[in-house]
């Protein structure tokens, strides 16, 4: 078998037309569709509706009101047509605005543009009912409708839905002078000022952070309606301040909804801030103790210090420094207790912008190596403050022969003066035997 592999004049020109015609076969066909698209939106909305003359129906803020409706029938075939006056109005700028108007037959339609979409309006059926007559329109429109009904008198018996107007303010009390552990009162108040009542309202208030929230007195923050000029409380709460600091506490946020259903979002508008003052702040310096760098015989002290100083406002209380001592330390120096293995030095309290100075010596009984803990506590305000402050290491060797002298001179000392003791005795004894 022969694979052909050249292709003739005439096949190439062949093959060419084709791929063109498809190729602009495929153009036009996705135009006649994208035109499709624009000049053919997707219907949002569509209903059927009987109206009785001079009332209306309203699709979002557009009212298409029926005027006067002529009825006639054919006695012969028993149709029914007739006219009918229509006119179109449109909510704006808080009024019912007239947008068109027409009159239409059997069969006929109108249409128009409101702010939100595209409407077509048709006439489909008459009747009469009593000393009233009554069209049946086909409305349809691509605008997103949220709301929609029957208006009994038409436009002037209705009245649109526009933007609520919400001012969310956060107040808090007190407002200034605040300290770690003091109560504030946060209040959060809602006033409609607008033209419109806001419905299915929430309220959102954020965490606050350097704050614990209580007793919340007031909370209503879900599902709420605010009619339109009103004022009043929705949030109620307490914080107790916990962490000194500069605060812009959080701004409260609201959305809510117009009679048809249109969403708004509103975010606090005015910054509640406030500053919390530690009240006794104290801040810890130790001087560098010898007796982390180099060993030390049994026995053998090292000194130490530490200074306090408040930085607060107010005074610092029942001041603690804590010693946590191992079984082969020991501990001395002015005022200091010990207990176990805690050795505690007390100051009544430290008042703001001054300073203690807590002095002590450590020592080794045994060789080895020991490390002591250092922390601290105090109150103010009823409340506690505690933390470390260092912690000293040790290292104990054994004594040498001038340091076990010195330090088991006693042993040596007492005999001596027994001894001396005994010898004047025996003296004045001689002394008396002797005359």
């Amino acid at each position: 078998m022969t694979l052909k592999t050249n292709l003739s004049d005439t096949e190439k020109t062949y093959r060419g037309v084709n791929l063109k015609l498809i190729k602009y076969g495929a153009g036009l066909l996705f135009f006649a569709l994208c035109l499709t698209a624009i000049m053919v939106p997707a219907a949002a909305y569509e209903t059927t509706e009987w109206i009785e003359g001079s009332d209306g129906y309203m699709v979002n803020n557009v009212i298409i009101e029926a005027g006067s409706i002529g009825v006639s029938s054919d006695d012969d075939s028993k149709n029914v047509s007739g006219n009918v006056s229509i006119s179109i109005y449109e909510w704006k700028n808080d009024n019912w605005a007239r947008l068109n108007g027409t009159k239409l037959g059997l069969n006929q339609t109108m249409s128009f543009q409101a702010a939100d979409g595209n409407y077509t309006v048709r006439a489909i059926d008459f009747r009469e009912i009593g000393r009233f007559n009554e069209v049946k329109l086909e409305i349809w429109t691509n605008a997103n409708v949220t709301n929609s009904g029957y208006i009994d008198g038409g436009h002037s018996n209705a009245e649109g839905a526009g933007r609520p107007e919400l001012v969310i303010t956060k107040v808090i009390t007190p407002s200034s002078s605040v300290s770690v552990d003091d109560i504030i009162t946060v209040m959060v108040y809602v006033n409609n000022s607008g033209n419109y009542d806001a419905k299915n309202v929430t309220i959102i208030d954020p965490y606050q952070q350097g704050f614990l929230m209580s007793n919340v007195t007031i909370n209503n923050t879900v599902n709420q309606t605010i009619n339109r000029n009103t004022n009043s409380t929705y949030l109620a709460y307490q914080l107790k301040a916990v962490e000194p600091g500069t605060y812009t506490l959080s701004k409260a946020t609201a959305s809510a909804e117009n009679n048809v259903g249109g969403k708004f979002n509103y975010t606090q508008s005015n910054d509640a801030k406030i500053e919390v003052s530690d009240l006794a702040a104290l801040t810890f310096s130790a001087a560098p103790m010898s007796g982390n760098t180099v060993d030390y015989y049994t026995r053998s002290k090292i000194e130490g210090n530490i200074t306090i100083r408040n930085t607060g406002t107010m005074p610092a209380q029942y001041v603690g420094i804590e010693f946590i001592l191992p079984d082969n330390a020991t501990i001395s120096g002015k005022d200091i207790t010990v207990n176990g293995n805690k050795a505690t030095v007390y100051i009544d309290q430290v008042m703001p912008n001054n300073q203690r100075t807590v002095e002590y010596a450590l020592s080794a009984t045994s060789e080895g190596y020991f490390e002591v803990p250092i922390t601290y506590n105090y109150t103010y305000n009823n409340s506690a403050k505690n933390g470390t402050i260092q912690t000293v290491s040790y290292n104990s060797v054994g004594s040498n022969a001038i340091g076990s002298f010195l330090d088991y001179w006693y042993l040596i000392f007492i005999p001596i003066v027994l001894i001396l003791v005994a010898a004047l005795f025996l003296w004045k004894r001689h002394r008396e035997y002797k005359f």
